[in-house]
Parts: structure tokens; sequence; C-alpha cells
């Protein structure tokens, strides 16, 4: 067969075009595969908007109690004196009303007064810019110390983590209703060796405008790490702790504690206070009693957690590292050794969310130093851009504000007539003493944490200082 020359050089001559444009196309693709591609990004459109505003409640607990005050009732509690309340608000002269709750459980309460809910109509007070605390010194047989405690906002949920219930340990669950329709209410105690089985504690009706009182012993007997979440249903419920301490015939402290800031995998507890050296390795696996700080963690999503707990000093400087392995289910109270007299932040960091608060301690002089008074502090949330800041009268109160950021914040302290400003590095922290009784508001803290603490030689208490919960807050709206 003859072959047509001219036909097959045309021929070859398209193919080889086309094998060339297809090189060259599949040449492009590979280079924009590997080249870099210029990056943009779009912010979606929000706004912060402030919700309706509605009526703002903040509930103090009230007076502290000591059980089987009445002898022909074992299970009854009276209180042991009046708690005395503070409240701040934004602006000052807002009208704040105080109403007082029914407690049924104290026996003395006609006397010595009940829980307090403090209350701003709609436009009176800006938003999240009210807040109360009370305090009280008890000197009796089975209860002595200073106890302070924020006034907290109902919420369906809070953590308690304190307490214990173990030999001349006990502690008093307040459950507290200020709003005008019953509460079903779950108690549930967790310990060192697990949640405990306290069918008592579930579905406790709290009526309306009143506050049940429930043993802690009662439901979880001779635990020596208790952590209480407290969930409701209906209206929400202000809950609290009372922690309180005997040694052989005497009484050793004692301290209401407010719920901790929810679970999350960082936790911060400013202001952490130790008033003198004494501390317990935190490699010793029978770190017994009350007596040194240690800080008690809780993760309620179970598994084992490993954390990192660290303790700064007011420079950021690390002077106490712990590597802690969370058994599932269990709190752990971690000793935090030997740490000198002085104010620290410690900061909690865990591979799953976790509830902490931290214990020091206050001892009585002599020649053989017994406790005298401990305090709980709680861990507690980052604040919005302004808070209010209610003192109590209690002696030698102390602001303390934390800055675990990266970068430094400075932020503006109105205490009373005076106005100062503080500018926080990274990391570090601050205190400055304020009056009791006084008005404190705090502007430019958003992401700072505080908390207050007070003092004398025999005793100790601290308080959070907490952010408004949702119902107050400002909220970020992303629109479709």
């Amino acid at each position: 067969m003859r072959v047509n020359r001219k036909a097959l050089l045309r021929g070859t001559g398209r193919t080889a075009a086309a094998v060339a444009v297809a090189a060259a196309a599949a040449g492009a693709v590979v280079a924009g595969m590997l080249a870099t591609l210029p990056s943009q990004a779009v912010e979606p459109p929000s706004a912060l908007v402030q919700p309706a505003e509605s009526r703002q409640l903040r509930v103090c607990p009230g007076p502290l109690l000591e059980l089987a005050g009445d002898s022909a009732d074992a299970t009854s509690t009276s209180s042991v004196g009046t708690a005395a309340v503070a409240i701040a608000a934004d602006p000052a002269d807002a009208v704040v009303d105080q109403s007082p709750v029914e407690a049924p459980d104290n026996t003395a309460a006609d006397v010595d007064g009940g829980p307090v809910a403090i209350s701003a109509e709609p436009g009176t007070v800006a938003g999240g810019m009210l807040a109360g605390a009370q305090a009280q010194r008890a000197s009796a047989e089975s209860l002595s110390g200073l106890a302070a405690a924020a006034c907290a906002e109902p919420a369906a949920e809070s953590w308690l983590v304190a307490g214990a219930t173990d030999v001349g340990r006990s502690g008093l669950v307040l459950l507290t209703n200020p709003g005008q329709v019953a509460s079903t209410v779950d108690v549930r105690v967790i310990g060192e060796t697990g949640a405990v089985e306290a069918p008592g504690a579930l579905g406790i009706v709290v009526a309306p405008g009143t506050q049940r009182v429930v043993s802690l012993a009662g439901l979880a007997p001779n635990v020596r790490s208790t952590v209480v979440h407290v969930t409701s249903a209906g209206s929400p419920i202000a809950a609290s702790l009372q922690h309180s301490v005997v040694i052989g015939l005497d009484a050793a402290g004692v301290e209401l504690s407010t719920p901790t800031a929810l679970p999350a995998e960082r936790q911060v507890i400013p202001g952490f206070t130790v008033v003198d050296a004494r501390g317990v390795d935190p490699q010793e696996d029978h770190a017994e009693g009350d007596d040194h700080p240690a800080v008690r963690l809780y993760a309620p999503g179970g598994g084992e957690v490993a954390a990192v707990v660290r303790v700064l000093d007011a420079a950021g400087s690390e002077v106490g590292l712990v590597d802690v392995s969370l058994v599932d289910g269990q709190v752990s109270d971690v000793p935090l050794g030997t740490l000198a007299a002085g104010r620290y932040t410690v900061v909690v960091e865990a591979d799953a969310p976790v509830v902490a608060a931290a214990r020091s301690t206050v001892q009585r002089a002599g020649n053989a130093p017994v406790m005298a008074d401990l305090a709980w502090h709680a861990a507690t949330g980052p604040l919005l851009e302004r808070a209010a800041v209610a003192v109590p009268q209690a002696p030698s109160p102390v602001l303390h504000l934390a800055n675990p950021g990266a970068e430094p914040v400075t932020a503006t302290v109105i205490a009373g007539a005076s106005e100062r400003e503080l500018t926080l590095e990274g990391g570090t922290a601050s205190s400055l003493e304020v009056q009791p009784g006084e008005r404190v508001v705090l502007q430019d803290v958003q992401g700072l944490h505080a908390s207050l603490t007070f003092g004398e030689p025999e005793a100790i208490a601290a308080m959070p200082v907490t952010p408004p919960g949702p119902l107050d807050a400002p909220v970020r709206v992303y629109p479709q």
C-alpha cells in the first residue's frame, strides 16, 4: 500500500500539536495546584446586642447555720447570728429592692433573719451592674471563723467545689428559690471514690420564695473531698455550701462557698492567699486534713483527664507546677507544695472540662498551732467590659485582678470616691486594698478574673467576683 507522505506529516503535526496542548494544560493544572493562591477571609457581619432589660436579681444565702441546734430535732438547723449585706449598683443612686426570703428550715430565722433577694427593675441599673455580698464572723461552740459570700444570680445549674463530711467536718447545702413558682432540684454529690448514691437528693421541691437546707453528711457521709452539682427545673436556684471544721472539741473554721465557674478546659483562681508558709508535697498520696494549700479538681465528662496546675506570683513567675491525672469520675485534692506567704493566681489547664477551687487556712496562735479558719477560693469566669463589686463588712478586704491572657490590659478601678488605673501585663496579677462596705466599679476589665479576700490574725475568707449570667450579658448576633 502506498503511503501519502504529506497527509502523514499533516496528521503527525496535528497529533504533536494536540499532545503539546494537552501537556501545556496539564502543566498549567499542576502549576495551579502548586502555586500559592491569594487567601481571602470575610468576617461575617455581626452585632453585639444587649437583650431587652429584665429585672436583675441576686440572692444572698443568709446567716451561718448550726446543725441540730434544737435538741428535740436532730435534723433542724438554727442560725448563729446575722450576716451583714452590702450592695453595689451602677448608677450609684439606683433603687435596689431588698426582699427577705423565708427560711422554714432555720429555727432562729425570726430573730437572725434569713436569705435576702436584691433586685432592680428594668432600666434602673446598667446590664450586669448589680452586685451584693455578705459577711459574718461566728464564734460558737461548734462554729467559728469568718465567712464571706457573693450574692449569686439564680441558675438552672451550679457547681459547688468545697466541703467534706469525714470526722470533724460538716456541710450544709443551701437551696434558695427567690422566684414565684416552685423548683424541683437534684443535688448530686461526687467524692474521692466517685458519685455518691443518694436517692433522697433527687426531686427536692423548693417552694417559691423559700430556702431549703440539706445536710451534706445526710447525702454523702464520711467523704473527704466533695463536689456538689445542683440542677433545677422550674424556677432557677441560688445554691451555696457551708463548710465547717471541728478539731477535737474546738471549732476550727467555717466558709460559705457560692458556685464556681462552669466546667472548662482552663480554670483561673485569682487571689489565692497563703497566710504563712506551710504545705504538703504534691506527690504525697495521703495528704489528709485541711491544713495545707490544695486545689480540688473534678472532670464531669468522665474518663481519665490530664491536667497541669500552675501557681503564679503577682509578677507572673511560676512558683509551683503540678501534673495531675484525674481518675475517671473521682474528685482529687491536689496539694500545692510549700508556698511562701503571699497572693497567687492558680491556673488549671486540662485536656477536658474540669471544675476547680483552692483551699487555704490560717493558724491559731500558740506553741502548738491548730487551724483557726479556712477559705475556699472558687475559680472565676472572665469578666465582661465592666463589673460591679460589693465589698461586705469584713476585716481587711483586698481586691485581686488577674490577667491570664497574653496581651496587657489597662483597667480602671473606681472605689468609693477614688479612681485608679492599673495596667496588667499578660500573665500578671494585681491586688489593692478596699474598704469594708465600699462600692467598687471596674471598667475595661474584659478577660480579667477577680476576687475578694478578707482576713485578720485568726480568720480568713474569700469570695469570687463573677460576670453576669446569660440573662444580663450582651449577645453577639449574626444575621442570615
